[in-house]
């Protein structure tokens, strides 16, 4: 089983294939890739463990070209609603990260927790993460040492702009989906139709299936020896 790859985990460089594959779209691309999407997640995205988006970028694109990737989010909606409403995505499904330049670093550790075990929400069966040097993921862990991820196939940073077209999002609270006021905080479920244009947007994430995994974080030493585990 190949592990989630996060993307808001790792510090290392990107090599010149994955330095390709991180380079901004635009033109006829772009374009294409607004036309293909029609369901996926909206993602609160700003600095994180210490890195700048740029970073989190270059890093999230030479781990995927090697592993496959997991981006990390917020550990508190629970998957099922989400997976019941992608069970009928006929194409491929984004994650639109947020352009959001006075966002936090919400890591107060500073990439210091790491993931130790992952699953797919469609499997049961925990999982060892891979080693550091192939796979580093961090997350802050906070609600009883578990977190959400995407499974990621490919990142596209993109000049920060406005999607061109309308949304509306899925409410877990009413278990439907609305097209009102977009909420501002959180992850969760958009699709084309609606009133709503998103807020701008300075990248994409492609997913693969089962687009989410879930990461828990045991005792494991970090590179330096000290332990990187819950607690600290």
């Amino acid at each position: 089983m190949r592990p989630p790859n996060t993307a808001c985990s790792r510090r290392r460089s990107a090599n010149s294939s994955a330095a390709a594959d991180a380079l901004p779209l635009g033109g006829r691309s772009l374009n294409a890739m607004w036309e293909r999407f029609e369901i996926g997640f909206w993602h609160p995205f700003g600095p994180y463990a210490g890195l700048s988006p740029a970073q989190i970028f270059e890093w999230k694109a030479s781990e995927t070209v090697r592993y496959g990737g997991h981006s990390g989010l917020s550990p508190t909606p629970p998957p099922g609603a989400w997976l019941e409403q992608l069970a009928s995505a006929a194409g491929p499904v984004f994650a639109l990260c947020s352009h959001s330049e006075g966002a936090r670093d919400p890591d107060q550790h500073r990439g210091a927790l790491l993931a130790s075990h992952f699953r797919h929400v469609d499997d049961g069966d925990w999982q060892p993460m891979p080693e550091q040097h192939i796979m580093k993921v961090t997350n802050p862990f906070k609600r009883q040492g578990l977190a959400l991820a995407f499974k990621v196939a490919g990142v596209f940073p993109v000049s920060p702009q406005v999607p061109p077209f309308d949304v509306e999002w899925y409410s877990k609270g009413d278990h439907g989906w609305r097209s009102d006021v977009l909420p501002t905080r959180g992850e969760f479920l958009i699709r084309k139709g609606g009133r709503m244009r998103p807020r701008r947007v300075c990248a994409v994430l492609e997913l693969v299936k089962p687009y989410l995994a879930v990461l828990k974080c045991e005792s494991r030493p970090t590179r330096d020896g000290a332990d990187g585990a819950r607690g600290r």
